[in-house]
Formats: C-alpha cells, sequence, structure tokens
C-alpha cells in the first residue's frame, strides 16, 4: 500500500509538470516540402544540402553539412567577416577595368533602396494553417512590388521576435553581394518584422506576381534541443572552410 506522504509527494510533482510549461515551438512546413523549427529564438531550416541554424540570444550561426560530416559556427559578425573576406579575394581576381565596372553597377544597382517605399495595411487577410492573417501591401515608387500576410499570434512571435537583430544583420551583411538593392532593405520593409510573422507572400516582377513565401502547415510542438546543436561526431571547420567546400 502507497503511503500518505508518497501520495502527496506524487500529487506534488504531477502538479508541478502541470504548472511548468514545456518547452515549446513550433515546426512548419512551406509549399516546396521544406520544414522550419523555431523555438526560444532559434531558427532552423536546411536548403541545397546545408542544415542552417540561427539563434538569437547567443548572436550565433550555425552550418551543418551532413555529406561532409562538418559544421561551422561562431557569432553573426565572425560570418560576415568571413563573407566579406571571400568577396574581397574574389574581386582581386578581376581585371581592374572590370572591377571598375562592377563597383559602378553595384553602386548604381544599390541607389533604389533609397526610392520611396511604403507599407499600407489592408486589413484581414486569409487564414493560413489555422492561424489568422493580416494582409500588407508593399509599394516601391508608387508601384506594387509584393503582397504579405503576416500571422500576429503572440505565442508564435514569442518565439520569433529574439531573431529579428540577427536576421537585420545578415540582411545588411548579404546586401554587399547584391548587384542590385531591393526595397526589402529599407528600414520601411523590415519594420514588417516586428508586426508579425510571414506566412505567405508574393512579389511582383514587371507587374507578374510570383509566389515567394507560401506556408502549407504549421504546428505547435516541443522540439528537442538537440536539434539546434551541432551532431555528435562530426568535426568543425572554419566558415572559410565551409564556403570554399561549397564553391568546389
Amino acid at each position: 500500500m502507497i503511503s500518505r506522504k508518497w501520495s502527496l509527494l506524487m500529487a506534488v510533482a504531477v502538479v508541478f509538470w502541470l504548472v511548468i510549461p514545456a518547452d515549446a515551438g513550433f515546426v512548419m512546413v512551406d509549399q516546396n516540402g521544406e520544414t522550419t523549427l523555431i523555438s526560444k529564438g532559434r531558427i532552423k531550416n536546411a536548403s541545397e544540402g546545408i542544415v542552417w541554424i540561427l539563434n538569437g540570444p547567443l548572436d550565433e550561426v550555425m552550418f551543418i553539412n551532413d555529406d561532409q560530416k562538418t559544421y561551422s559556427r561562431g557569432t553573426t559578425d565572425e560570418y560576415c567577416n568571413s563573407l566579406n573576406a571571400i568577396f574581397d579575394q574574389m574581386m582581386k581576381g578581376v581585371p581592374e577595368e572590370q572591377r571598375k565596372m562592377m563597383d559602378q553597377m553595384m553602386t548604381k544597382g544599390k541607389a533604389p533602396s533609397r526610392q520611396d517605399v511604403s507599407i499600407v495595411k489592408l486589413g484581414d487577410g486569409v487564414t493560413i494553417s489555422g492561424y489568422k492573417t493580416v494582409k500588407y501591401k508593399v509599394l516601391a515608387g508608387g508601384e506594387l512590388f509584393k503582397e504579405i500576410w503576416l500571422t500576429l499570434d503572440s505565442s508564435l512571435m514569442k518565439e520569433y521576435k529574439p531573431l529579428i537583430p540577427v536576421l537585420k544583420k545578415f540582411d545588411s551583411c548579404m546586401n554587399r553581394m547584391e548587384m542590385k538593392s531591393s526595397p526589402e532593405n529599407t528600414p520601411e520593409y523590415q519594420k514588417l518584422w516586428e508586426k508579425g510573422f510571414e506566412l505567405k507572400s508574393v512579389r511582383y516582377e514587371r507587374g507578374n506576381p510570383e509566389s515567394e513565401t507560401d506556408v502549407v502547415q504549421l504546428e505547435k510542438k516541443t522540439i528537442q534541443e538537440s536539434e539546434f546543436k551541432a551532431p555528435s561526431g562530426y568535426k568543425q571547420v572554419s566558415f572559410a572552410e565551409l564556403m570554399k567546400a561549397q564553391m568546389e
């Protein structure tokens, strides 16, 4: 027979388990079947054979190459510095005349980012995977650039918001590599990141609609901590080594 003391301890344990919530997260699947994990300010996705993880609270980025059993990890600044170094090295191999031409193209191409960009809230959007959305349109120079559906779900935003500073760093870093700027690089556009989480977007190029984001499944789930760590037995390499391997 179970003693009264043991029964009391079991009851307290059950109450404690019910009161303390599990570390929840979200699992998202897009129209291409790609799965994205979001939990505690971290995001994980796989693209072109490389798994990438952003950790907002630690300001850290990690790439995992399952084929080569390697991974690279460091701060966002360290990653951007490595990217810039490789870009500068590549530019050294370009003939001076061509390099000047590329510099002019990049300078001219980035000028449109200063064009008039405005965000217009259109009201309630469609419900996507059970989540209500708010629809916005982005105008660049008075022309329709993009339509976006954001969910304002508080539990999802709690998991996502710590990522925003890191995402902005990446946007600034990657912008240097582009020959042409975009309204997405403007402060006006980036304010949308604070408003909600994008579940659907349609981009307009020369008036033609093209689907960019289209979430087909979004579920709240408990995500294991191991999902955001380097796999056991993998070798750590530098960002430069990882990038070199990708270019070969």
